[in-house]
């Protein structure tokens, strides 16, 4: 049942709509697939992902890459780069 679950979860379905057809709550599942290891969409990153964040983008990564390895779209992690205190690279690498 989970790995139907997990399944249907990471091909873009709902959490609500998955976890109402097999009668539990939104909640329940959530738990149920964190614990995993499914990474839950539009979950805030722990404050180690930030760190690890920072450091990967430090040593000259891009956002996009950043990102890809940890599971996060470019965008957001210029948000939490950016809220961290972080000076970002204009697109050739330099420093704004």
């Amino acid at each position: 049942m989970l790995d139907e679950a997990e399944r249907r979860y990471k091909d873009g379905e709902i959490l609500r709509v998955i976890a109402g057809d097999l009668g539990m709550s939104r909640q329940r599942l959530a738990e149920r697939l964190r614990a995993r290891g499914v990474r839950l969409r539009r979950e805030k990153p722990s404050s180690e992902q930030v760190r690890e964040m920072c450091l990967r983008y430090e040593q000259g990564e891009s956002l996009a890459r950043v990102g890809e390895r940890l599971g996060f779209n470019p965008s957001s992690v210029r948000v939490y780069l950016l809220r961290a205190g972080m000076a970002l690279r204009d697109p050739h690498g330099r420093e704004r």
